[in-house]
């Protein structure tokens, strides 16, 4: 008699003769007869409907699991695109705060950043670095006489010939309306400002074509130096707003003229042979000059003092 250990039932098991013992060679019927006995029978049937139901409960268990992981995967990829989305709007904030919408140049405030940046190399290796500031003279007319959208696009094109015309360590800044402003760090002289400003002035004077319109304007600079007109941003643009509202009074403007009618939407930017206001822009570059002039000497003084 034996003890099933997964059921209560007692098994019993006949005793059969060892084929080794007699001789004999088991047939299929002696391993038919060897067969567990009607309680063995009865106990198998148990461990198995046992086994069934604890297995179909794993398999839900799995189901429901693989399910959970599909719902999470679908959650993980939504928060993926909305962090893609988050990061993309935050670096679209973070260029806006630091340009300007209309023309992409930096604004006032990546301006002020890198002054204090090229103030410090100013003072580190000796080298002095000037503002320029530029306005577009009369611009109001453009605006009266075409409306604001080509003055905006008047704006942009005054922005890519600014970004054309300066070092890469040059930075070329918006700083309101028709204003611009240029900052050139570690010039090795003031003279090279002066330079830069009549090449600068030259290439914004050239004529633009504008919603079928051809439009001269031209502009006015003031330039100031670092350290010899003030050692703050706030103080060299001063100095140098000074000195453009000085410019002004030279007799420049703007002044509009429609092109052909086969000609209009042509946008060709070119320089004319004989431009009328070149006597004028000799007076601004010697204007300019003297200005350089009386900063190296502000400076000497200082220097001395």
């Amino acid at each position: 008699m034996a003890r099933n250990s997964h059921t209560s039932e007692t098994v019993y098991l006949k005793a059969v003769k060892s084929p080794k013992l007699h001789g004999e060679r088991p047939s299929l019927g002696a391993a038919q007869k060897i067969a567990p006995g009607p309680a063995a029978v009865r106990a198998v049937p148990a461990d198995l409907k046992t086994f069934t139901k604890v297995l179909g409960e794993c398999q839900q268990l799995v189901k429901r699991a693989q399910h959970q992981i599909e719902i999470l995967a679908g959650r993980n990829a939504c928060l993926q695109h909305e962090l893609i989305e988050l990061a993309h709007k935050e670096a679209q904030a973070r260029y806006l705060a630091y340009h300007d919408e209309l023309t992409g140049l930096p604004n006032r405030s990546l301006l002020q950043d890198r002054f204090h940046q090229a103030m410090s190399q100013a003072e580190r290796h000796h080298k002095p670095l000037a503002l320029l500031m530029i306005d577009l003279d009369e611009f109001k007319c453009v605006n009266d006489k075409l409306g604001h959208a080509s003055g905006d696009k008047l704006l942009q094109a005054v922005a890519v010939r600014l970004t054309k015309g300066i070092r890469g360590a040059d930075t070329a800044c918006r700083y309101g309306g028709d204003e611009f402003v240029i900052m050139l760090p570690e010039i090795d002289s003031p003279a090279i400002a002066a330079a830069l400003a009549g090449e600068i002035g030259e290439r914004l004077s050239e004529p633009y074509i504008i919603d079928g319109h051809e439009i001269h304007t031209a502009v006015s600079m003031g330039v100031a130096v670092y350290p010899g007109d003030g050692r703050t941003l706030e103080d060299l643009m001063k100095q140098a707003d000074i000195a453009m509202y000085r410019a002004k009074g030279t007799g420049h403007g703007t002044f509009i003229t429609e092109q052909p009618k086969e000609d209009v939407g042509q946008a060709v930017l070119y320089k004319p042979a004989a431009p009328k206001n070149t006597d004028r822009m000799r007076e601004r570059d010697l204007f300019i000059h003297d200005e350089f002039a009386r900063a190296q000497e502000q400076q000497k003084k200082h220097q001395q003092m």
